[in-house]
């Protein structure tokens, strides 16, 4: 056994209950991806390897028309709650009645606590007390209700890392509080802003239970699609969309956590030179 950073050792039954909960984690996406590849509709042995599953899929017009209004979804969510997450993450960060906007941030940030379908009923019944029609439209607002707060929460904690230094030092030269903002503070908030867009994207394309709540009679979004096609069954065409949606996602996910993290560390090891 390997001593930690402390000195004591490391207990080999955590490593051995690490790995099995990895295992575990991963190994029904390992299937998934396995037969999506498999040149036949058996779901029990491999054949072959052949893309044959991925070509028809993406040749599918149903799926094609889902795929683009998944994406068009996903890009206005994104677009919406950025400017609206941002905003309120000013809002927190800045605003001086410090003890008010605690308040109003504890309960903000309950959204990510609460239930995800206890919300997307919640919408569902607004939406039909108050007659608006379902529509991917009340799918945009409602993965803006949860997605909100997540932009908050990341464009915060960079916010939070601005260097009061510079726009004073900015404000003493001249400039005034929409310049500073333009040109001192919007530029260190930049790569979390993009970072929060990606995990938004990323959440809205993904996104079930909100979506098959609040989608309409117009095309669906993928993901009820997939669900949609799972009524007749598990077939190696649906491995195919899934295992390119969990491709999409990870990688667009992977590089919004990289620009964060990396624009944070930056700033940190600034500050401390």
């Amino acid at each position: 056994m390997r001593g930690g950073r402390s000195g004591q050792p490391r207990p080999r039954w955590l490593l051995l209950v690490s790995g099995l909960t990895l295992l575990f984690l991963a190994l029904p996406l390992v299937v998934i991806v396995t037969f999506s590849f498999n040149s036949s509709k058996s779901l029990s042995s491999f054949e072959s390897f052949s893309t044959r599953w991925y070509v028809e899929s993406f040749t599918n017009e149903d799926v094609i028309a889902s795929l683009m209004a998944s994406i068009t979804i996903a890009l206005v969510t994104t677009l919406v709650a950025v400017a609206l997450g941002s905003a309120l993450a000013f809002a927190f960060v800045r605003h001086r009645q410090r003890r008010a906007v605690r308040t109003v941030e504890s309960v903000s940030l309950m959204t990510l606590v609460t239930p995800e379908i206890a919300t997307a009923i919640g919408l569902l019944l607004l939406f039909s007390t108050i007659g608006i029609p379902l529509s991917n439209w009340t799918v945009i607002l409602g993965h803006i209700t949860f997605s909100l707060m997540y932009v908050a929460v990341v464009v915060g904690a960079s916010l939070r890392l601005v260097r009061t230094d510079l726009e004073e030092a900015a404000r003493d030269l001249g400039a005034t509080a929409p310049e500073t903002l333009r040109l001192i503070v919007l530029p260190q908030v930049l790569p979390a802003v993009a970072g929060a867009a990606m995990l938004v994207f990323v959440i809205s394309f993904d996104d079930f239970v909100t979506s098959v709540f609040l989608s309409g009679s117009e095309v669906a979004p993928l993901p009820v699609r997939i669900y949609g096609m799972l009524r007749y069954g598990l077939t190696p065409e649906v491995n195919a969309l899934g295992t390119s949606m969990m491709l999409a996602s990870v990688v667009i996910g992977l590089a919004g956590i990289w620009i964060v993290n990396r624009r944070t560390s930056t700033r940190q090891s600034t500050a401390l030179a």
